[in-house]
């Protein structure tokens, strides 16, 4: 995503980062994308039972706020999961969810192209206690709250009876 003005380069974002977004964490992204082909409306409002447990839309609206709060973090080099209340109603359409997870994709790139290949190689992100990461294991985190979404949703997908999207048979499927 390097950017050119006129015959001056703009800092971009850091190689080594950009590169490891695109071979690592993008790839899983790309399922949640793949989910999204295969859902209807009426199949968020699935709900497995149990009074904790959200619908289907719910877990993905969960995701959202989740993205949300990684890419918060990679702006501030400080982690806050703790949600606002999230918009229900993005839990309910598939348009919806679509649409919002495409500007935080965008937000979560800029966020990242944002950071500094100084900052890339050598600051740290609050986690919270005396958990700091660094940015590119923060990164690797991210996508482990990516494949943790996909696992959840792979349970409910099998309680529904529904077949999993393509890629989720050969990386997900339980």
């Amino acid at each position: 995503s390097r950017r050119f003005v006129g015959d001056v380069r703009e800092q971009g974002m850091n190689a080594n980062l950009e590169r490891h977004y695109r071979q690592v964490v993008l790839p899983y992204r790309e399922l949640r994308d793949q989910l999204m082909e295969t859902l209807a409306d009426d199949d968020l409002k699935f709900h497995p039972g149990g009074e904790d447990n959200l619908t289907l839309g719910g877990c993905c609206v969960r995701l959202g706020e989740t993205q949300k709060a990684y890419t918060a973090s990679f702006k501030t080099f400080k982690a806050n999961f703790a949600f606002a209340e999230p918009d229900a109603a993005k839990s309910t359409s598939v348009a919806d969810l679509v649409a919002w997870y495409r500007e935080l994709d965008a937000e979560f790139f800029d966020a990242l192209d944002a950071i500094s290949d100084e900052d890339a190689n050598n600051r740290l992100i609050d986690r919270g206690g005396s958990f700091q990461a660094p940015v590119f294991i923060h990164l690797d985190i991210y996508r482990e709250a990516l494949l943790i979404f996909c696992a959840k949703v792979s349970v409910y997908l099998c309680m529904m009876g529904k077949e999993p999207p393509d890629r989720w048979r050969e990386w997900i499927w339980l």
